[in-house]
């Protein structure tokens, strides 16, 4: 079986009959769903007026969701079929990195319960790294391959990616003042390239006397230090009051 190269999910599979009055036709869902279990996205479905007997897809989706309807109803299991996913939700949106769910569904009766048609699960780890499953078999589902492509990082797509600091509106354009009066919140990066960010940067005013309680004086820097050495040598070098006044009584 031959797999073309995706970025996103490819999901190639053979499936058997189930056992129902009306094999080997069948109808068949693949779906997608996070960690808790919510569908994320239908990614295929051969079905047309036997649809509600995907017992398991309906319990996620509804009868009206319409994603990647790839055919009608299926005479037999003679061809594979390959169904893919570009790694978004049913918003649009390209989901964060995590493990998910591949489920398939086959209905070959008018089912009444689950346990009367064919349902299989794989999960896959989206990250940053490639992985293929291959040989995969469960419920029915036979010859199964799992391919995995990671979409690179896009700006602006709605994700923080591996490499981004922050992604459309979570990229501040501003900072909020600084709460330290020796540093300065500084924007760094830019939104346009996702990697805007505030950080703390000295703001030249502190001389960072440990001395002093958090360490700063405020509004002192070289100058300022200079100027209070010389009023401090100026204090040292003057009589003191006492002195001044025994000086005065021997004068008189």
């Amino acid at each position: 079986m031959h797999l073309f190269a995706i970025l996103g999910v490819t999901a190639s599979f053979t499936t058997t009959p189930a056992g129902g009055a009306y094999a080997p036709k069948n109808v068949t869902a693949v779906w997608v769903e996070d960690q808790a279990g919510k569908l994320v996205k239908t990614i295929g479905r051969w079905s047309a007026v036997r649809t509600q007997y995907l017992l398991a897809w309906v319990g996620k989706a509804t009868l009206a969701d319409t994603d990647a309807v790839s055919g009608a109803t299926r005479l037999d299991h003679a061809a594979s079929l390959t169904v893919t996913w570009d790694l978004k939700n049913k918003a649009g949106t390209v989901v964060p990195d995590g493990t998910y769910t591949i489920r398939m569904e086959l209905a070959d009766a008018n089912a009444t319960t689950t346990t009367q048609n064919h349902e299989a699960s794989f999960t896959f780890v989206k990250s940053a790294s490639p992985q293929m499953q291959t040989g995969l078999a469960s419920n029915g589902f036979t010859n199964v391959t799992i391919n995995f492509q990671p979409v690179a990082a896009t700006c602006n797509n709605g994700v923080v990616d591996p490499g981004e600091t922050c992604d459309g509106a979570s990229c501040p354009t501003t900072c909020a003042a600084s709460s330290d009066p020796c540093m300065d919140a500084v924007l760094v990066g830019s939104p346009s390239t996702c990697d805007a960010a505030c950080t703390l940067q000295p703001n030249g005013t502190c001389d960072g006397d440990p001395n002093v309680s958090g360490g700063c004086n405020t509004g002192r820097g070289e100058a300022g230090l200079a100027l209070a050495a010389l009023g401090l040598l100026v204090r040292r070098r003057s009589p003191s009051r006492r002195a001044r006044a025994s000086l005065a009584r021997g004068s008189r």
